[in-house]
């Protein structure tokens, strides 16, 4: 048994009911709606009460019309994937309503509030505050390439925020799957070639365009990370493609104070995470694994050497790299000589 998975490291088998209904006054009479908790281009997401239960939920309503046919496709497609999952750390989806004009999802109320917010009001996270949030974050993404699910927009608008459990700082709940697909779905294919995300978030990969995997995701936990940490972005710039010129660097400013308090296994795993190229990059396997997360300080050191060994074998790539170059040219140059 995984112990980042669901239960028995599959994805869900629940069944999650689906009802067309002809009046949308009818949704009123099963739930009592309450606060607007968002609002989007298409939507509202309000707090709902069902009456027979007593139990509360968060209803997003969206307005099928007025979204088109392309944003009801990518609603369709998030519905699917959240039929898929059941998870912890994820948001859950209890039941769908439908009529010929709008959907309504019946969705987890999260009623802590989000770590976005929790974070301006207290402008930085300690390194145990931060500890648990990657913590849970990937043990989520964790169980959602094991399904094949990849998200694609990880970022702190989008972890939510649950009453805690026993002993834990904070319960996180991931949520807004309307970027994310199953890898080898239709048109998945085409999907793992094109940018989306948010900018400060978005891997290397994919402002590259030159197609991508999950390992985009990784990056994205390791700007969560940063941000937690310092209280801002580890890449910031006064437009995009300054912004994106710097991603692509990958180079991580550790002068901030916080930086001498912290563990330096911390340093260890954030380096691991926004590695440029992503076949260096952690998996969310190794996350779990890494000896921040598992408070193993022996294997912290041996952790380091490691990291030090596959930097020293990355460097001597290079260095064969443009060697093989070079007398390429050389040979080359001859010829044209002879």
């Amino acid at each position: 048994m995984s112990q980042y998975s669901r239960k028995d490291g599959s994805a869900s088998n629940r069944t999650i009911p689906h009802t067309r209904i002809e009046d949308e006054r009818q949704i009123e009479d099963i739930y009592e709606f309450g606060e607007v908790l968002g609002r989007g281009s298409f939507g509202v997401v309000k707090e709902a009460t069902n009456k027979a239960t007593g139990s509360r939920w968060a209803i997003k309503a969206v307005n099928k019309e007025k979204a088109g046919t392309s944003a009801v496709k990518l609603l369709e497609r998030e519905v699917l994937i959240m039929k898929k999952i059941d998870h912890e750390h994820l948001v859950h989806l209890e039941e769908i309503y439908e009529t010929s004009k709008r959907m309504y999802l019946v969705m987890e109320l999260c009623d802590a509030g989000g770590v976005q917010k929790l974070l301006e009001k207290k402008t930085r996270f300690t390194e145990k505050e931060t500890w648990t949030v990657i913590n849970q974050l990937a043990h989520a993404v964790a169980y959602l390439h094991d399904c094949d699910i990849v998200h694609r927009d990880l970022k702190l608008e989008n972890i939510l925020l649950g009453q805690p459990v026993g002993n834990e700082l904070l319960n996180i709940k991931l949520t807004d799957f309307g970027l994310s697909f199953v890898k080898g779905s239709v048109g998945s294919d085409s999907m793992m070639q094109s940018v989306c995300g948010t900018p400060i978030y978005m891997a290397p990969e994919v402002i590259d365009d030159l197609g991508y995997s999950q390992q985009c995701d990784i990056w994205s936990i390791g700007v969560i990370m940063y941000t937690l940490l310092t209280g801002r972005p580890p890449f910031v710039a006064e437009t995009e493609e300054k912004l994106y010129e710097l991603i692509k660097k990958g180079e991580v400013d550790f002068s901030d104070p916080c930086w001498e308090t912290c563990h330096e296994s911390a340093k260890n795993l954030l380096l691991g995470m926004l590695k440029v190229d992503p076949a260096y990059r952690r998996t969310a396997k190794e996350i779990l694994n890494h000896p921040w997360i598992t408070g193993d300080s022996e294997a912290s050191e041996t952790s380091n050497v490691l990291e030090l060994m596959k930097m020293y074998r990355e460097e001597l790539r290079q260095v064969r790299s443009l060697v093989f170059s070079v007398c390429r040219c050389f040979q080359i140059s001859q010829c044209f000589q002879l």
